[in-house]
């Protein structure tokens, strides 16, 4: 492989561009001290901390250099981070000479000329160190958590945060719903208007088009004239592989996706309709995406933080099966279909754990796992179901009364368990419920004739 030394040296900026800032700060504490304490031997430390600075900074500007002659930053960001980046390295030189010329620090407003230009590289160093996470990690990286009383002062106005809305299924644009959250997920860190690596912005449908310096990013119905899919299949080891640099790779339905719009046609209009998606694609967009393919419903998901890496690590050691709702959001899908041969004890035990992540927990598996009525007291508390699925538990009327608190419930496997026409009464408290299995239960026809005249339109299988 050819080394490219500009930029093998280059790439390390990143740990050079810290030891002027930290020798910088280490000298500006120094002069603060020394305002208050004068020694001959602190002014002599404050000067040799100045000349290491500078010629810190001087290797940062080089390496800088270097790493920006590779492309792929926005020019503007560039522009100014590099000149901030120089001003500081003669900022900090000018400031050791004039230390060095005693008769040259004159004092105003209390201060000498040496301390204020030390205290205003320091503001220099701020805003190139904002301008660099700009370029390296996407704008807004250093306020992007910011508190909000700062951020109103120190960044753009925040745009307002809605939710995700699930098209129903035939509505699905393939681009717009698939294909671009793809790119944003996993390509736009380094393919964007402030990081244009290889010249190439997958932002929008126009910058995808213009293609970068490699000339067809995208061709239409064609393979392997197209670059993007010829890098994302490519092997982990080659330096062409794309994501680059360690990022987290596309999964293999993400590239199944990205292969079958190329192959037809990669349109950035049409929905699923339209292009005739065979029955298999149609069921993996559903899953991808989290629509109930069955009844082509618009879903609108809760936005809830991620649930505790912990807990969800520990419960997938014991087996659970633990899945994202979608590919988009915090909320999560729980089977127990791996240990339904486990002790009551154990049971109990992983269902008391799931308390910790209930705020997440949108669909619950747990048939078939000889549950109590304790087990059903501490599933009721989880308020945000949507679906759940208590089938072959032996449960009795008595014991699921406890469901009636789930207000969100849409979908509820009750089959296979020991209820009557007394268990309508809990069914009819949850005004949320859409599609109720009663399958070899003891209710009878007219107790499903009762439910539905309280749920209009409830789905009933028996």
């Amino acid at each position: 492989m050819h080394t490219d030394w500009s930029l093998f040296f280059g790439r390390f900026h990143p740990l050079v561009v810290h030891i002027p800032i930290g020798i910088i700060l280490f000298a500006a504490l120094l002069n603060v001290i020394e305002t208050y304490k004068k020694s001959p031997l602190l002014s002599a430390a404050i000067n040799i901390a100045l000349i290491a600075s500078f010629v810190s900074a001087a290797l940062a500007v080089i390496s800088g250099l270097l790493i920006s002659s590779g492309g792929g930053y926005n020019n503007d960001t560039l522009f100014w981070h590099k000149w901030i980046g120089i001003s500081v390295a003669v900022l900090i030189f000018i400031v050791w000479l004039i230390r060095r010329n005693k008769k040259a620090d004159v004092h105003f407003l209390k201060m000498s000329l040496s301390s204020w230009l030390l205290y205003a590289s320091i503001i220099l160093i701020s805003i190139g160190g904002h301008l660099g996470g700009n370029m390296t990690h996407g704008e807004g990286y250093l306020t992007r958590y910011m508190p909000g009383f700062l951020k109103s002062i120190f960044s753009s106005k925040a745009k307002p945060q809605h939710q995700k809305i699930i098209p129903p299924l035939d509505s699905v644009v393939v681009f717009t719903d698939i294909i671009q959250p793809i790119f944003n997920a996993k390509c736009v860190s380094c393919h964007n208007p402030d990081k244009l690596k290889g010249e190439l912005d997958l932002t929008s449908i126009e910058t995808i088009m213009k293609g970068g310096k490699s000339g067809n990013t995208i061709v239409a119905g064609d393979l392997d004239k197209s670059e993007l899919f010829h890098r994302i299949t490519l092997s982990p080891e080659s330096s062409k592989y794309m994501p680059a640099d360690n990022r987290p790779a596309l999964t293999p339905i993400e590239i199944g996706f990205i292969k079958r719009w190329i192959e037809n046609g990669a349109d950035y209009k049409k929905n699923i309709t339209t292009l005739e998606t065979d029955g298999k694609t149609k069921y993996l967009i559903a899953s991808y995406l989290g629509i109930d393919a069955e009844n082509n419903l618009e879903i609108k998901l809760p936005d809830v933080p991620p649930a505790d890496s912990v807990v969800i690590r520990q419960l997938k050691e014991m087996k659970i099966v633990v899945r994202s709702v979608t590919s988009k959001s915090n909320l999560i899908d729980v089977s127990f279909v791996m240990v339904q041969k486990a002790s009551a004890s154990q049971i109990s035990s992983i269902i008391e754990k799931l308390s910790a992540i209930k705020q997440q927990l949108y669909r619950l598996d747990v048939n078939n796992c000889n549950l109590t009525s304790e087990e059903i007291k501490i599933i009721s508390g989880f308020n945000r179901l949507n679906k759940l699925e208590i089938q072959k538990n032996n449960l009795a009327d008595e014991s699921i009364e406890p469901l009636s608190a789930l207000q969100q419930l849409t979908i509820l496997n009750a089959g296979q368990n020991n209820l009557t026409d007394k268990s309508i009464a809990t069914f009819k408290k949850i005004s949320s419920l859409k599609k109720i299995n009663l399958w070899q239960t003891q209710v009878t026809e007219q107790g499903s004739k009762d439910l539905q005249s309280q749920l209009k339109g409830i789905d009933i299988d028996r």
